[in-house]
Formats: C-alpha cells, structure tokens, sequence
C-alpha cells in the first residue's frame, strides 16, 4: 500500500491517544491478529468522528504495530514500533496528508514508549531490548544510548521543564532519575513506595520534583525525587496493571489513568491524599490511550477498537465515532447502563464503588489470555509475535 494512502479499516487494536493543541486528536493503532503485526497513524481534526475511518483528516499504513507515539510539534509525530524503529511522520497539505520525514532501526526489540524533551530538539525512547536511548529531532539520529535496565523497560518520561532530566522504569523493578548533565547519568531512585514493580511514569507539570507511578497490581503513587524527602501519597483504583497515566495540562492535580482491569480513574492530588473523582467501566477490553482535552473532558481508548469521551462534569461516558459492534455504553453518576442493563448486575456488586478496590473483585475485563483479549479465533500467538 502507498504510504500516502489513506487505508481502509481501522486496526483493532487502539494504543495511542494524543490531543492537538488546536483540538484535533492523533491516534494510533496496532493490527496483532495475522500472521504480520501492522500499526496505522491517524488525524482527526474532528475529535469526535475518531475511529471512523471514513470521517478521518489524515491516515497512513505503517509497517509495524505501534509501541507508542507522541507529538513533537505541531505538524511532525514521533512513532516508535513493535519492530525496534523509531520515524518522523510530518502532517503536510493542512493535516490531509501524513509524510515520512525520517527514520531509524535503534532497538534490538519493541519500542515500550516515547517522550519528547521539553526543548523539543531531542527524544528519548525505551524497548524490551532493555535500553534507553536518546535521538536527535529532526534528523533522528541517535546521540546516546544506555543499557542501565536489566530487564524490558516499560516507560520513560522527559521532565516537563528540564531537558536534561528524564525517568524511567522496567520490569526488573528500577526506578531510574537520569540526568544528562552528570558524567553517570542514571541513578537509582531507592525510595518507591509500591508494593509491586513500577509500569508506567508520569511527571506532575508545574513540580520539578514531584512524579506518579503506576504499577502492576493496579497502585498509584506521588512522591518526590529529593534526596531526604520521604513524603508519599498512594492509592489503589485498579485491580490490574497501569497501562497509561496522563496529567490534566491545565489542572496539574489531576491524574487520569488507565489499566488491563478496563477502568478509566481520575484521581485528585490533595494536600495529604489521593483522592478519587472519577471512575467509568465502559470498555470492554484493555485500556492503553489517554489524552485530556480540557480540565473537565479527557478521552481514552483500548482494544474494544474504541475512543471514549469522559464527561468529568456530568459523570458520563459516550462512544465516538462509529461503533464496531452498534452498541453504546454510557456510565452517568456511578450508573453503569449497556443497552438498557445495568452492567453492575453483570459484574457483580462492588465494581462501581468509588475509592478503594479489591482484587477479588470482579472486572469488567474478562480477558485472562492474550488469546481471548485481542478475539481472536485463529491459532494463538505470543504477545512477542
């Protein structure tokens, strides 16, 4: 297929969820189903026509699933893939059309996340191949690479103001505080308060030192990088790994997140808690995208093949687009409604409780294989492909 053409099916699986800062919303997707892992990139100037295709501003086939994405301006979006790239896509002919700018074979293995410095001249990405690596923009040339992790790193994060500073975190339970301007930049952050390895990490806009952790029992946590201070705030919204944790940009107290247990969580961040605002259980299979648009309106996606918009202010969530299976689900005020049932009859009592969660408790997400997660009914694959 040209790389220029728009493609014709939307792929199934949703992993990434950015908004644009003229309200247009990039998404990401993964096909893992066939005997080929492929990924697309779409543009919607329209949020809410997302993911239908027909409705699309921009749309291009890309040769390997999508491990994460993220702008770096306002035209150009950096892709890392399942194959161990990293490319440069450029929106050209007023976002109608995505182009190839550049790109790189960096990792050995799946490229886990992306995050651009704050300068915007450079990035910094993470794989299962166990390294961080660091690329300049726009060439895409690599500048730096470490090897610190000793197992998949699952996340990493550049500091919102500082573009020396960047965190990350991996499945051999490190935490790591890098700062590019000291002759061994890693070092070990010690002091997390999880009581399970770190998934997923998050700065907080406007705190030099302040970050959120998502872990693979479903905890969250706050606390700050400074040597001496030991303050932390926990909490446990989900019953399953974080996938995903996003600060609302223009009200930094507040953290959405996102997990394997399907929940959407908007935690608040008070003086001595963490505490929950909102809670939604419409998706139906593992949650990835995040992205707020507002103080009061975020959007989500996952491998159900939909794009949630969060309604914070009325407690409601709605489908957009075209629904894959004509159904629609809504959760207004801690109702859970799909298709005139109450879907808390269905998950058992407890499931739409604010606050504390229990891992007995039963979720929405019934996916125990990857197998059964991704629907599919052909010979099972392994997650690695």
């Amino acid at each position: 297929m040209d790389q220029y053409q728009i493609p014709t099916v939307m792929d199934k699986q949703l992993d990434v969820l950015h908004c644009h800062a003229d309200g247009g919303l990039l998404l990401g997707a993964s096909c893992l189903t066939g005997r080929y892992w492929l990924g697309s990139l779409w543009f919607y100037q329209n949020p809410r026509a997302a993911p239908d295709v027909d409705r699309c501003t921009a749309g291009v086939q890309l040769e390997a699933g999508v491990g994460d994405a993220g702008w770096v301006d306002a035209t150009h979006v950096l892709v890392g893939l399942d194959t161990g790239g990293v490319a440069l896509w450029q929106l050209e002919d007023d976002y109608h059309t995505f182009v190839l700018s550049q790109a790189a074979q960096g990792h050995d293995h799946v490229v886990s996340s992306v995050s651009v410095l704050s300068d915007h001249s450079k990035a910094a990405s993470s794989g299962h191949d166990r390294c961080i690596k660091l690329w300049d923009l726009p060439t895409v040339s690599l500048l730096y690479s470490a090897q610190a992790h000793l197992d998949t790193v699952t996340s990493i994060d550049c500091h919102p103001s500082e573009p020396d500073l960047f965190i990350s975190c991996g499945q051999d339970d490190r935490i790591l505080l890098w700062d590019k301007r000291k002759p061994k930049p890693a070092s070990l952050l010690n002091k997390s308060p999880l009581q399970n390895t770190a998934t997923c990490v998050r700065w907080q806009p406007g705190q030099t030192h302040k970050l959120a952790l998502g872990s693979e029992s479903g905890q969250l946590a706050i606390l700050d990088t400074r040597v001496g201070v030991e303050n932390y705030l926990t909490a446990r919204p989900h019953q399953r790994p974080v996938y995903n944790m996003q600060f609302c940009p223009s009200k930094p107290s507040l953290l959405a997140s996102v997990g394997e247990d399907c929940r959407t969580v908007v935690t608040s961040l008070q003086e001595d808690s963490l505490k929950q605002e909102y809670l939604d259980i419409t998706h139906t299979d593992f949650v990835h995208g995040v992205a707020w648009s507002s103080d009061s309106e975020l959007y989500t996606c996952g491998w159900d093949a939909k794009v949630l918009s969060h309604d914070l202010t009325r407690g409601v969530a709605t489908s957009l687009g075209q629904a894959v299976d004509g159904s629609s689900t809504v959760q207004m005020n801690g109702d859970v409604v799909e298709n005139g049932v109450d879907a808390r009859d269905l998950l058992g009592a407890g499931d739409g409780s604010e606050g504390k969660s229990d891992q007995s408790t039963s979720s929405p997400c019934k996916s125990p294989s990857y197998s059964q997660a991704v629907k599919t009914s052909s010979q099972e694959i392994t997650a690695e492909g």
